[in-house]
């Protein structure tokens, strides 16, 4: 009597659960097994908050079952379907949508991959092209360093840019001939 009462009253806030973001997908997660509330957040597309709201509510629907598992640290909350949750589950792999989560998933983490390819590639370029910029040396060259090569331009220590000076200084001068050479120019002329 109970149940039937249960099943029928229940239907409306079943399908509103099932229709709330991240629930169906929890219940494909959890499947035959059990799962850890940070296996859940790892699996699915949603906060961390969002995953705990609706496992609390799955609770609520008689579509989760809580038990307590102990471990080094203490208890350990682990997430099982009920008889309810173990039906909406073979619904969902009769109808592929258990299927489609576990692609969708696995694409979603290519994807991920993909992005974290593109930002290093990026990181990369932009340290080449800076460095490129940076440098005298290499103007308008492409440039193909070695996969995790890295460009510190050496700092010259002040011995070296202190002789790099006195070239200099060197170089500017002329030679005492040549000034002596002037010197007797101007005064013959004079």
């Amino acid at each position: 009597m109970g149940g039937e009462q249960g099943d029928t009253m229940g239907l409306d806030e079943l399908e509103a659960f099932l229709r709330k973001k991240g629930a169906a997908e929890l219940i494909t997660e959890i499947g035959t097994g059990t799962a850890t509330f940070n296996a859940l957040v790892d699996a699915v597309s949603i906060s961390g908050s969002t995953v705990s709201t609706r496992l609390s509510e799955g609770v609520g629907n008689d579509v989760f079952t809580v038990s307590h598992r102990p471990t080094e640290h203490g208890t350990e909350k682990r997430y099982a379907l009920t008889i309810l949750g173990r039906r909406i589950y073979d619904w969902a792999v009769q109808t592929e949508f258990e299927r489609k989560v576990r692609e969708l998933r696995r694409i979603r983490q290519e994807r991920e991959t993909a992005f974290e390819q593109l930002v290093g590639k990026i990181n990369r370029d932009m340290e080449i092209r800076k460095m490129v910029s940076d440098s005298d040396l290499i103007q308008d060259q492409d440039i193909d360093l070695p996969e995790g090569t890295s460009f510190v331009p050496k700092t010259p220590s002040g011995e070296e840019l202190r002789k790099a000076k006195y070239e200099r200084m060197e170089a500017n001068l002329k030679p005492v001939e040549e000034i002596e050479q002037n010197d007797k120019e101007r005064r013959s002329s004079k």
